[in-house]
């Protein structure tokens, strides 16, 4: 083979390293990883969509139903959470940095700003269905601790740190496209369901 022809040969195979990915699997977190996280998403978008348009609905049976609905994936939210956090630092696969400096610092903050929120949460979800006594279907009633003011203290707090979940999620759905169209760096492919090892 020719000089030239090892310098092709060079070329093509540092292109292919760059820009094709087509013939390699990317680095992606393992299966119960990425199912946790889209779990976790979902039930935030559903409990935040029932709490904020049940009490548009009139009182009686079908609006304790519907808040019985949301205290149920309450329960189904909290084990999701708690679980998700015990297998990553568990048994998750551990990825290295796609991104240095700035961008890695943010990353770390934000996810872990995440998880703060999401377990702040589940302690006043389980908090506010105690402090209503909550009915649940108006079969099942939850022991009632405390009085009308730490209700309505322990819900106001529950609604406020529902409507901080959803911007930083906002804010972290925005940073993942950031990546995915402006930076290009691979970062949103590690979480999405479609590239899990079979």
């Amino acid at each position: 083979m020719g000089f030239r022809g090892k310098i092709r040969l060079i070329g093509s195979g540092l292109s292919r390293d760059v820009t094709d990915t087509s013939g390699s699997q990317p680095e992606v977190y393992d299966r119960t990883t990425i199912t946790l996280h889209w779990a976790t998403a979902i039930l935030v978008a559903i409990q935040f969509l029932i709490g904020r348009t049940t009490n548009l609905l009139q009182r009686g049976p079908l609006r304790v139903d519907i808040w019985s609905v949301h205290v149920l994936f309450g329960f189904a939210f909290a084990s999701v959470v708690i679980f998700g956090m015990f297998w990553r630092a568990t048994r998750g696969r551990r990825l290295p940095p796609i991104n240095r400096g700035v961008l890695h610092v943010t990353a770390v903050a934000m996810h872990r700003l995440i998880d703060l929120l999401l377990v702040i949460m589940v302690a006043l979800g389980i908090a506010n269905v105690f402090a209503h006594g909550f009915p649940l279907f108006n079969i099942l009633h939850f022991p009632k601790f405390g009085g009308d003011e730490f209700m309505r203290s322990v819900n106001a707090w529950h609604g406020l740190i529902a409507n901080i979940i959803v911007v930083v999620a906002l804010l972290h759905s925005a940073a993942a496209l950031f990546h995915r169209h402006v930076i290009k760096d691979g970062v949103l492919r590690r979480m999405w369901p479609t590239l899990t090892e079979r």
